[in-house]
């Protein structure tokens, strides 16, 4: 039963690593680019429903700015 539940809580940690690794990825060069290179970057925050016309690696870098500008 332990060995099912420890499966089940690292297949959900992987599975939104992937799927949010775009607006991730995003985030993080957002955030670099107000704060610069050397930083520790903070964690990706949830990702947000994606626009129209626009993609979560956009969203990302729009996000990882705010974050680095407050």
């Amino acid at each position: 039963m332990k060995i099912l539940l420890l499966t089940a809580l690292v297949t959900s940690i992987l599975s939104i690593e992937i799927f949010a690794s775009e607006f991730c990825d995003g985030f993080e060069e957002g955030y670099k680019t107000v704060k610069g290179n050397m930083v520790l970057v903070p964690l990706c925050p949830l990702e947000p429903l994606t626009p129209l016309n626009s993609t979560p690696f956009r969203e990302g870098i729009k996000a990882g700015i705010r974050a680095a500008s407050k």
